[in-house]
């Protein structure tokens, strides 16, 4: 039998305490990856000082930044690309042209809530999101994963959109559950070709509530690039996508603006390589609740929501 000394004993377990340490290290390892993400923290801006409020219909564009282990947020070191990486997102095909105060039925940097019939003005890009993702389940920054890692909603910049209810109000259009309304299209241009992008979005879903009777409406996306489909990395259940991979639809019904409780909100990845155009129809969809589109009174209401985009290190 062989006898060992204390002081081999405990120099043996120390190497095996550095050997397991090194192969959890590696482990871990393994699943973080270096990501291009969008960013506004006052240092590093995606979008250059000062930013504007809306609403406008004009094109918006937001500049990469590099974040080493971006895939999990195991620190922020965002840095300057080698070479600028923009994209620029911008509306075409507008159904909606002539609506009272807001010019266009979809538009930047716009929320309800300033009069009783005009938007409330918003910086077209930022990060206040009404929503924090505390238990890091809905959002991931990189097509691997790890899943609900990777989006920090207190640096990662979105752009703000909103659709507006108004011109349904006019036209005083159906709000069954099967009814949907096409806006226009939203257009998703990066300034060189990439891989593989990850798009990110806040708050699919809106609510009004007039005499206690609520309409639920939400604002669903039909990616229409050729040979492109979308597969859901995380995010609540009721984002949905189509068996055809070519639709974000919400599933549930109520519809609300809150993530935790009624509102569409996740990631969604889009395979592809050399990818310099993503196009999306815009479509917005009632719950069909008792309540109303808005009132001769109140006419503001619309679905806001935000959308960032993260890449793969390329």
């Amino acid at each position: 039998m062989l006898t060992l000394s204390p002081s081999t004993v405990k120099i043996i377990l120390a190497a095996i305490a550095v050997a397991a340490s090194a192969i959890v290290s590696h482990a871990q390892g393994t699943n973080v990856y270096n990501t291009y993400e969008l960013v506004q923290d006052g240092v590093n801006n995606s979008y250059a000082p000062p930013v504007p409020k809306g609403p406008t219909s004009i094109p918006q564009t937001m500049t990469f930044f590099y974040n080493k282990n971006g895939s999990a947020d195991e620190g922020i070191y965002f840095q300057k690309l080698p070479s600028d990486l923009s994209v620029t997102f911008s509306f075409d095909d507008q159904s909606y042209i002539n609506v009272p105060q807001h010019v266009t039925g979809m538009t930047f940097g716009a929320a309800s809530g300033a009069s009783s019939t005009q938007v409330k003005a918003a910086s077209v890009v930022n990060t206040n999101y009404y929503y924090a993702d505390t238990a890091r389940t809905i959002f991931t920054a990189h097509p691997t994963g790890p899943a609900g890692r990777g989006i920090n909603l207190f640096m990662n910049a979105g752009l703000q959109i909103f659709v507006s209810a108004k011109p349904l109000l006019a036209a005083n259009a159906a709000r069954t559950d099967t009814s949907r309304y096409y806006y226009g299209k939203l257009r998703v241009q990066f300034s060189r070709p990439v891989n593989d992008p990850v798009l990110s979005f806040i708050g699919l879903g809106a609510t009004t509530n007039f005499g206690n009777k609520r309409l639920g409406f939400a604002t669903e996306l039909e990616l229409q690039t050729p040979s492109l489909k979308l597969t859901k990395l995380s995010g609540s259940e009721e984002m949905q996508i189509d068996m055809a991979q070519t639709k974000i639809l919400h599933s549930k019904t109520p519809i609300s603006g809150n993530c935790d409780s009624g509102a569409a909100c996740g990631s969604v990845l889009i395979k592809g390589s050399k990818i310099t155009t993503l196009v999306f129809g815009i479509y917005l969809r009632p719950d069909g609740g008792p309540g109303l589109w808005g009132t001769e009174k109140v006419s503001n209401s619309g679905d806001m929501w935000h959308i960032t985009v993260s890449l793969p290190e390329q």
